[in-house]
């Protein structure tokens, strides 16, 4: 059943779990995610810390930026996907095109973006 959006969603109750290599901008999101009533797992700095929670979390949605250091969240992405959880991409840089035709239902939110415009792309991404 699709539930609908509207301006007072919440994200109360969701798990949303942060990859992001900037400290400032993930305090940014945990922040507004926080105050949409979510429950923060991470934030995760590296692939191989992402990879591990993404195994393993139970997480509702994931924030993903595309790169973090040199590699991309690609088999983050993949196994997300495997397990039947949302994510969405909050990046600067565009998704290589392996990830973009993987991918290419997820939402994308191009950074900078404000904390409405964000809270709002992942509870679209929640009811997709």
């Amino acid at each position: 059943m699709m539930r609908s959006i509207d301006e007072n969603y919440s994200l109360r109750g969701a798990r949303i779990m942060i990859v992001e290599d900037e400290l400032l901008i993930a305090l940014d999101m945990e922040s507004a995610f926080r105050d949409a009533g979510a429950e923060i797992v991470g934030p995760f700095t590296t692939v191989a810390a992402a990879l591990d929670a993404a195994e393993s979390e139970p997480v509702s949605l994931a924030v993903l930026d595309v790169r973090l250091g040199r590699g991309t969240t690609e088999k983050v992405s993949d196994r997300l996907a495997q397990r039947g959880i949302p994510f969405l991409f909050y990046s600067g840089q565009a998704l290589p095109p392996g990830m973009r035709e993987k991918c290419s239902r997820a939402v994308f939110v191009d950074k900078p973006a404000t904390q409405e415009e964000l809270v709002g792309a992942a509870a679209r991404a929640l009811v997709a």
